[in-house]
């Protein structure tokens, strides 16, 4: 059969958008299983230490204030303050507070554990390639008549891939069975693929700026230069200088109100 040059023209268009909507799909996937984490993990190492310091000392600060609004309003109702009762209400109140702290602290173990045990670089060039590869068999952009085994199929893909399961990964490359499916072959058909493929081509691009426009992809550049990482840590221990003065002040008045209290309608520390 004599393929005329505009179709075979068209063809080797449509073969290059194809690898082109491929690797920017496979990119697209990577900014959020693989560089976002990464950076998140880089941000904690950096930072989150004194992230957590500045959240422990508001906890502070808003259990204080909570527990001087309680004593006061116990005073005002003629009734004597039991301090473990308080102390037992403060508990109970912030206990989101000391879930978020909890969670803090998780994460900057966890920063610390990704990053001292990264993927080496040869297995993660062979994870990506394979992905590629699936992505130009199975992404359902590039093949949305799927059948119901190949959904599954990239679902396996996917889990694989964002575990950085390089084994999984080849022993489903082994077992995948080429569908064979039919490609576009006249000239039309192969115009409207690669009207088609333009698109997704521009439409990826565009989500790829939007994510990367958003952090922390924001700060990429700005966790490798020391002077930004120092001045933030700076401006964090300024404003923690400042909630340590506050903390300082309400446990002051907290004190004072507990006192107040004692000499006042009664006080127990029962």
């Amino acid at each position: 059969m004599v393929v005329s040059p505009e179709v075979e023209r068209l063809q080797r268009e449509c073969d290059a958008l194809r690898d082109e909507v491929a690797r920017l799909l496979a990119e697209a996937h990577d900014l959020v299983s693989v560089v976002k984490p990464n950076l998140l993990a880089l941000y904690q190492t950096k930072l989150g230490a004194w992230e957590l310091k500045r959240l422990r000392l508001q906890c502070e600060i808003a259990r204080l204030k909570r527990k001087i609004t309680l004593i006061q309003a116990s005073v005002n109702r003629g009734e004597p303050v039991h301090e473990l009762e308080v102390e037992g209400q403060l508990d109970l109140e912030f206990l989101d507070w000391r879930t978020r702290v909890a969670e803090a602290v998780a994460s900057i173990d966890e920063a610390g554990r990704r990053l001292d045990h990264p993927l080496e670089q040869e297995s993660a060039q062979e994870l990506r390639k394979l992905y590629r590869m699936f992505v130009k068999k199975l992404h359902p952009d590039l093949r949305p008549d799927l059948t119901e085994e190949e959904r599954q199929l990239w679902y396996r893909v996917q889990e694989a891939y964002d575990g950085a399961d390089v084994e999984e990964l080849c022993a489903l490359a082994m077992v995948y069975p080429d569908s064979g499916e039919e490609s576009p072959t006249t000239q039309a058909q192969l115009a409207a693929e690669r009207s088609r493929l333009r698109e997704q081509v521009t439409r990826l691009l565009r989500e790829i700026a939007a994510t990367e426009s958003l952090p922390p992809f924001t700060l990429r550049k700005k966790l490798v230069d020391s002077d930004w990482v120092n001045a933030t840590r700076k401006a964090l221990d300024e404003e923690c200088a400042l909630l340590e003065s506050q903390r300082d002040q309400l446990e002051n008045h907290a004190d004072k109100a507990l006192a107040s209290a004692q000499y006042g309608i009664g006080f127990s520390r029962n």
